[in-house]
């Protein structure tokens, strides 16, 4: 009875379609307060939404959002017992710096959620629609707790979670960012595409058994180009040969193309398309990935983010936003169909 009053509690939404969970997370990030339609329901450091299979009475996980700014996103379809979600998507952007602050080289990489706001207005009588949640990150300065926390900049999300499918999974997010001191972003990461990062995976690459991932694919001018990763590769800024992506179509892939993979089995693989840019960065955007050599399977391992070039320092007061959209996919060829 008291397991079934703990899990009744832990669920924040139900309408027999869509169920929205807080669960517990030892992770070091603060929780935030979340909102379902207005209403309170407490604070959880991270929330779960699952999405009922049709014809049947299973709720696998789409999407899951913890208090670091983590987002993690997977396609409807899940087999019993379903899929770890692999990838990870970065709430940003991130920059590689000083500040005012911080006049030590900092990365500022990832934020600390202090309000996830749920609108489940757009859902039908029948479950279908959309999910609208907005995101609020903290504006306390954590740099004595966390110099990774991203305290340089005010930064909201609004997050449209797509019907779920079978194949695939859409999640269209609009970030706006607003730099709260004078930041200088390193010139030398500038000079290799990795200062400023508008948008970021995390994820695992150990070797051509052991990963989450094992390719990045970038939709450059005319072209496509595919990158398969190889434990060779470690602890190098990849592609070796940058190429920025094709104006007309922004878009890159990191993907699990080999069926294969200890521990997580074959994971989701994701597309982003990057639909708007404003603000003080400028030209080409770049897409840059690194692994480096853990042999730990708990910990990710790689990083993958998008770039464009931004002055050589930006004011306090300076504002931009990014819009961008995310597939998760059951195979890096339904891809090819988004």
């Amino acid at each position: 009875m008291e397991g079934e009053n703990a899990l009744k509690k832990a669920e924040i939404f139900h309408d027999g379609v869509w169920v929205i969970k807080k669960l517990r997370a030892a992770i070091p990030e603060d929780p935030f307060e979340v909102l379902v339609n207005g209403r309170s329901m407490g604070m959880a450091k991270l929330l779960s939404f699952a999405k009922c299979v049709s014809n049947t009475s299973r709720f696998p996980q789409v999407l899951v959002i913890y208090s670091s700014g983590y987002l993690r996103l997977k396609a409807g379809a899940d087999p019993a017992p379903p899929l770890t979600f692999g990838q990870s998507l970065i709430l940003g952007p991130a920059i590689s710096g000083t500040s005012t602050s911080c006049p030590k080289k900092t990365l500022f990489f990832h934020p600390q959620l202090e309000r996830v706001a749920i609108d489940t207005s757009q859902l039908n009588q029948n479950g279908t629609g959309r999910l609208l949640i907005r995101i609020t990150a903290s504006r306390t300065n954590r740099s004595l707790k966390s110099g990774k926390t991203n305290q340089i900049m005010a930064l909201t999300w609004l997050l449209t979670l797509e019907e779920p499918h079978d194949l695939a999974t859409i999640l269209h997010v609009t970030g706006t960012f607003e730099f709260t001191q004078d930041v200088i972003p390193d010139p030398m990461q500038t000079r290799t595409f990795e200062s400023v990062r508008l948008l970021q995976i995390s994820t695992m690459f150990i070797d051509n058994v052991r990963h989450d991932v094992d390719a990045l694919r970038l939709h450059v001018e005319n072209d496509v180009v595919t990158l398969s990763y190889d434990s060779s590769l470690a602890n190098l800024l990849l592609p070796v040969m940058p190429r920025s992506l094709n104006p007309a179509m922004p878009v890159f892939d990191s993907i699990h193309s080999d069926d294969a993979g200890r521990p997580n089995g074959d994971t989701p693989s994701y597309r982003v398309r990057i639909n708007s840019i404003t603000g003080p960065t400028t030209g080409p955007i770049m897409v840059r990935a690194f692994f480096n050599s853990s042999r730990n399977l708990r910990h990710d391992n790689m990083g993958i983010w998008a770039f464009q070039r931004a002055p050589a320092s930006i004011k306090k007061g300076a504002a931009g936003s990014i819009d961008y959209t995310v597939t998760a996919s059951v195979n890096a060829h339904s891809l090819e169909a988004v």
